[in-house]
């Protein structure tokens, strides 16, 4: 559409939207004015009929009250009917020539309090009516009512329009008419200016356009000179820089910088349209290959994303990025890590994109290799965080379980340990996630016979990643309804020694990365530890647990020890001392009168006192055997098991090997509660014939053995008692052995006897000779 059609179409709208905009509040204010005006002349008209029908009305003239308000209507200017109420509310007379309207009376009725009331009625055969009522006199009911046309201020409102409109009409022809001249004369130029542009678009930058005049048209018409100097200038300057950019290209490919030129084909697709000698060295394609080759064939596929953001940009007018870290593929397969940095320039004549490529491949290794690491010590950091301060072993595992699952984005997994007990080895389950309980121990109890890992190599990290139909796990439903796909097995290990096993199952999307399966091998490593430290902790405990009760135990027996003493001291002892005196005195008290008799009584005495002396070194060495003062450790076991034994029925077999040597006080004295304790317990409760007890001394140790032919009894059941009842005597020899550094083994069988063995390892000792004792050992 052409300017001037476009300027004459909007005056028109503009005339046409002012005209009415301008009618319609004309007409308004005509009609506001008028209406006020009627109700102000209906106001005054009622009021003087109001006091012309007064007088006859109260004098019940009501002929005179007609032809009041007829003259009323035939002089009035406007009035369509005039009624009149008498104070007992009916009407006393009125103008209306078919009858008076019926509901009239109940319109615009005055209340007590009014004077005056007017209203606007819309009667069917006279069209708008404003009713103006006034109260005759004030404290009577009595009313006169006028109705005023509205007709005259309608043709008012009409004659009004009619007359805008016109002028309206007037305007648009003006309008159009001028903004047909003005836009002639606007045009004209802008065609002369537009076929110019036209020209400097083709390349025609040798003319410049001539307009005369001053107005802004002009001043356009100099500000597109300007610009065709200035595109002139350009061009020369542009044609200089291509030979810039080409020597430019030169210079940097002298620099060693790989060099690739990008332009669009149009497509959207960019292609090769110059490479240097450094750029095929790079990729390992010739010149001849590259050139025209589309650049997401050598980009790989991890950072195709970034490429494209860059010709994004590109196409956007946007600041091209200075430096990206890419990686391409190589002719020969091999993966190569470049820092490629953008630029816009022209080629050729065209738009282009040039890329500089640095080969960082040996550098992003080095990077990738310390991301690794870090992401190995971060997950290990995890792993120590949900592990640390977790004594409880299930606990601690499946709090491990649920970190690792999360730091390599696994869903399902389980763990199962190793239990030595008896010899035997039995294996636990203690956590699983993503599978049921059942499953796991099913699992678990499956894959000890599984052949897909190799029991041989079981201290690494394998995965199996072709699981076949056969295999139990491949039945599996993982959480998100996938199936099992893949599976690695983690060892936990401590020193060696496998102590469970991590099992960790993936699905077609979820797949084991050489990252994650050198991530599981330390934290099989630091788990194993982990299990080791919380057996430890177990075992800790329960020797805490023990030394606790075998402390009460030996506060208790040595409370006992001590009343022991004290009754032995009290029924023997202190009774015979006592005789003792009483008969001293009944000696010295018969000396004066039968010195044979008391000579007699001192004679008893004296025997008494022995036997007193006897029964003290008896209480003395129950508390410490004084032969091994004396004679040496191997005399006092004899003396103690021979003695102890000679009234029991139970017949003592002693015997020592090797070169005896004396050995440190507390050694002797904790090897000889150790035996003492045995042969207590082989007393009280083997119901043995033969008790056999030998010490070996070995270079730089001894052994020494106590064993029976009795009953036996189970040793684990025996130590393990939880209701406090266990042997404190097995307990307290274990307690003594680890005191001076050495080991107790207790095997007892039943019906087949019980052998006690202490292991001690000896430091080099002086040796000491037992020549004098001789007799004692029995050579």
């Amino acid at each position: 559409m052409k300017l001037s059609t476009k300027m004459i179409i909007i005056t028109i709208i503009l005339i046409v939207v002012m005209g009415l905009l301008t009618m319609g509040a004309i007409s308004t204010i005509v009609q506001q004015a008028m209406t006020q005006q009627l109700e102000e002349q209906g106001l005054t008209y009622s009021r003087m009929a109001a006091d012309n029908v007064a007088n006859p009305l109260l004098d019940g003239n009501i002929l005179n009250v007609q032809r009041t308000i007829e003259n009323l209507l035939q002089t009035g200017s406007g009035i369509s009917y005039v009624y009149v109420i008498d104070n007992d509310g009916k009407v006393a007379a009125h103008t209306f020539s078919g009858g008076f309207p019926s509901n009239l009376t109940n319109i615009n009725v005055l209340e007590p309090s009014q004077v005056t009331s007017t209203m606007l009625l819309n009667v069917q055969s006279q069209g708008l009516i404003r009713d103006v009522g006034v109260r005759i006199l004030e404290g009577l009911n009595a009313e006169i009512h006028i109705g005023f046309s509205h007709n005259s201020i309608m043709q008012w409102i009409y004659n009004v329009r009619k007359l805008m409109l016109s002028l309206t009409l007037y305007g648009v022809l003006l309008g159009s008419v001028a903004a047909l001249v003005l836009s002639t004369l606007i045009t004209k130029p802008l065609k002369k200016l537009a076929a110019h542009a036209l020209r400097l678009g083709k390349g025609d930058l040798e003319e410049d356009i001539l307009i005369r005049g001053k107005d802004e048209i002009v001043e356009l018409a100099h500000c597109l000179n300007r610009m065709r100097k200035d595109l002139f200038s350009g061009m020369q300057k542009l044609r200089q820089s291509e030979e810039s950019n080409r020597t430019l290209l030169e210079a940097i490919s002298a620099a060693g910088e790989g060099i690739a030129v990008f332009q669009d084909n149009g497509s959207h697709k960019y292609v090769m349209k110059f490479v240097n000698e450094q750029y095929e060295n790079l990729t390992g394609y010739t010149k001849d290959e590259l050139l025209e080759m589309e650049v997401n064939k050598i980009v790989r596929t991890e950072s195709r994303e970034q490429v494209e953001e860059v010709w994004n940009r590109y196409h956007q007018g946007l600041k091209l990025p200075k430096q990206i870290e890419i990686s391409i593929n190589r002719k020969d397969g091999s993966k190569l890590y470049v820092e490629a940095s953008y630029c816009n320039i022209t080629y050729e004549g065209n738009q282009a994109i040039i890329c500089i490529n640095r080969d960082i491949t040996e550098k992003k290794k080095t990077s990738l290799e310390i991301i690794r690491k870090n992401r190995e010590l971060a997950a290990l950091n995890e792993l120590s965080k949900a592990i640390s301060g977790q004594m409880n072993l299930k606990e601690m595992l499946n709090e491990a379980l649920y970190t690792i699952l999360q730091v390599i984005g696994k869903q399902a997994g389980w763990i199962f340990v190793y239990n030595e007990r008896e010899n035997e080895t039995e294996i636990e389950l203690m956590c699983h996630i993503g599978i049921e309980q059942e499953e796991a121990s099913a699992q678990t109890m499956q894959f000890q016979e599984c052949g897909h890992f190799s029991r041989s190599n079981s201290s690494s990290v394998q995965l199996h990643s072709s699981l076949g139909t056969a295999c139990p796990i491949k039945q599996l439903n993982l959480p998100d309804g996938t199936k099992a796909l893949n599976h690695v097995y983690v060892p936990l290990t401590y020193k060696g020694r496998v102590l469970g096993v991590l099992n960790i199952i993936g699905s077609d999307t979820e797949f084991f990365t050489k990252e994650d399966l050198n991530l599981l091998n330390p934290i099989g490593m630091q788990l194993g530890v982990a299990i080791e430290n919380a057996e430890l902790w177990v075992e800790l405990n329960k020797k805490e647990m023990l030394r606790k009760q075998l402390l009460n135990k030996v506060i208790t027996a040595q409370e006992e020890e001590r009343k022991r003493i004290s009754r032995e001291l009290h029924d023997e002892s202190s009774q015979s001392i006592a005789a003792l005196g009483v008969g001293l005195k009944t000696a010295i008290e018969i000396m004066s009168i039968d010195k044979k008799y008391a000579l007699t009584i001192l004679e008893e005495l004296k025997n008494n006192t022995s036997m007193i002396l006897k029964e003290l070194h008896h209480i003395i060495y129950d508390l410490r055997p004084s032969l091994i003062d004396d004679l040496g450790l191997l005399p006092a076991i004899r003396w103690y098991v021979e003695s102890r034994l000679g009234f029991t029925g139970i017949e003592p077999h002693v015997s020592f090997i090797g070169n005896p040597i004396r050995l440190p006080d507390e050694i002797e004295i904790t090897i000889f509660r150790i035996v003492q304790e045995s042969i207590t317990n082989a007393i009280k409760y083997s119901h043995a014939e033969n008790v056999y007890l030998g010490l070996e001394f070995e270079h730089n140790a001894l052994v020494a053995y106590i064993e029976d032919d009795g009953v036996g009894f189970s040793v684990e059941g025996t130590l393990n008692q939880n209701d406090g009842k266990g042997s404190f005597g097995l307990l307290g020899m274990r307690e003594r052995a680890e005191l001076i550094g050495g080991e107790i083994n207790i095997q007892s069988v039943a019906n087949m006897g019980t052998r006690i063995s202490l292991k001690l390892n000896l430091p080099d000792l002086e040796e000491e000779s037992y020549e004098e004792n001789q007799n004692l050992l029995g050579r």
